[in-house]
């Protein structure tokens, strides 16, 4: 009996590593209410990025600007990838194409792009996306904070309304974005 508790803990334990999570709450506690407050949205491509609307590759990291948000305490980075900036729908967003061999449990290696977001103080930020194309588990979004997952959505598709994946009280530092086959909507990161 014991032995099949502990394979079946065992199982759920790694699974638990690759798993969709929509929600997570790091409970730290901001230093200064108020200090960080950002948002990245867009109604179009926004000036000086080098995003554009054709599909490229990006070997170095830059910022990417805010569009229609405003930013305090916080910075928005493609670290490296493909993206281009695409409005369909009504919807601008950094889209992402598709690789149907990648999943949430091998993001790491067949990612499409890796972004960054940096907060200077403990906040909740917010991730809105949506897929680029039909439902299927290679259409999904993982955030990291080094190696280790914090959240991860997969089977996005690009008829149901944007999702917003939260990591509530998120202590300063810098967390990684792995996008595949998905679109970004929106970053927000207050406290």
């Amino acid at each position: 009996m014991f032995k099949k508790f502990g394979i079946a803990l065992a199982a759920l334990l790694i699974g638990g590593m690759v798993f969709a999570q929509e929600s997570a709450d790091l409970k730290a506690s901001a230093a200064s209410a108020g200090s960080v407050d950002a948002t990245w949205a867009w109604n179009g491509r926004p000036k000086g990025c080098k995003i554009g609307e054709d599909m490229n590759v990006f070997a170095k990291a830059f910022e990417i600007p805010s569009g229609t948000g405003s930013v305090k305490g916080a910075k928005f980075e493609m670290i490296k990838g493909e993206a281009k900036f695409k409005t369909e729908d009504g919807i601008t967003a950094i889209y992402h194409n598709n690789g149907s061999s990648a999943r949430i449990e091998n993001i790491e290696k067949k990612r499409k792009a890796e972004y960054a977001i940096t907060i200077d103080d403990a906040a909740t930020i917010e991730f809105g996306v949506t897929g680029n194309g039909g439902r299927e588990p290679s259409r999904c979004v993982v955030v990291k904070q080094g190696d280790t997952q914090l959240l991860a959505i997969d089977n996005l598709d690009q008829d149901d309304p944007i999702k917003t994946i939260t990591l509530k009280n998120a202590p300063a530092g810098t967390y990684r974005i792995l996008v595949q086959g998905s679109r970004i909507v929106t970053i927000k990161a207050k406290n």
